[in-house]
């Protein structure tokens, strides 16, 4: 009994909405921001239209208890199914509750270390800025907790044994975490802003997406096999590799070593650190070996 009044309590209801840029169809769901149309059948049609953004999946089986002649908990399963296939294709989005409130933040903000965990953020803006600014508090908002819980646990060390070490390590954890998320940051825009400027204005502008362990660019292919998108894969992990490595032979030949160069040196390695996915067994990189090996097999060229 105790336990399902709190379940009451923290209940609050789960709302799935079709992302900006998102349309549906009578046989399809049309993602325009990567220029692509996913059929769908006459079923999935019927859901797919009850959804409005302000009911949850409960209301929506039963608005469509009416037209389908199966009971409601199979309804309800089968929507959950067809529901949950689209969020981890970023073609659904969930919200919590009806308008803004602290117990809907929460859900949002702990949701997110699901092991199904997926959003779409769409931005259509071809500024540097704006996209950084944007990917900054994405990339934040999912991994500040464990910054968080790393200087508690450093302060509890350092009142149980005061000792200014701790102080350190913790004032160069957090020059790591920042490092960490600025570079994060600059990899994936860098992505972004070189896929837009070289697909062109009517090119599918693509979008960002997270899911449990990473925050990413998600771009269309601009034309199969063409050495655009092997520039558009480079660059991601070049910018802030080259500018790490600028920096750390910076902070080694001209700084002095102290506590503060200390610091600008692990700032800038997190920064040199994105040319290991350059290599050929990590994300950039393999993608890269492969748009290469197809170009060798009698792939398009330009």
């Amino acid at each position: 009994m105790i336990i399902n009044m709190v379940k009451a309590l923290f209940a609050i209801k789960k709302i799935p909405y079709f992302p900006e840029h998102v349309t549906l169809d009578q046989k399809h769901i049309s993602d325009h921001d990567i220029g692509a149309d996913f059929p769908i059948n006459p079923t999935a049609y019927q859901m797919l239209k009850e959804i409005d953004g302000k009911k949850d999946e409960q209301e929506i089986a039963a608005a469509l208890s009416g037209v389908f002649r199966i009971s409601e908990d199979v309804l309800l399963k089968d929507l959950h199914e067809l529901l949950s296939g689209l969020n981890q294709r970023y073609l659904i989005n969930w919200k919590y509750g009806d308008g803004p409130s602290f117990q809907g933040f929460l859900h949002q903000f702990f949701g997110q270390y699901h092991i199904r965990y997926r959003e779409r953020f769409s931005s259509r803006s071809d500024s540097f800025l704006f996209l950084y600014i944007k990917f900054l508090q994405i990339i934040s908002k999912k991994i500040i907790v464990f910054w968080l819980i790393f200087l508690m646990l450093s302060l509890a060390a350092f009142s149980a044994f005061p000792d200014g070490s701790i102080i350190g390590i913790a004032v160069y954890f957090s020059v790591i975490y920042f490092g960490l998320i600025t570079g994060t940051a600059l990899h994936e825009v860098v992505h972004g802003i070189a896929h837009r400027k070289l697909a062109g204005k009517h090119g599918a502008p693509g979008y960002l997406a997270a899911d449990m362990m990473s925050v990413k660019f998600i771009r269309p292919v601009i034309s199969p096999f063409d050495k655009k998108m092997i520039w558009i894969t480079a660059l991601g992990p070049l910018v802030p590799g080259i500018l790490g490595l600028a920096g750390v032979l910076f902070t080694i030949f001209f700084l002095q070593e102290n506590a503060v160069s200390v610091g600008v040196l692990l700032f800038f390695s997190t920064f040199a650190l994105h040319m290991i996915y350059l290599l050929p067994f990590m994300g950039d990189g393999k993608s890269i070996m492969k748009q290469l090996m197809i170009r060798g097999m009698g792939g398009k060229s330009s």
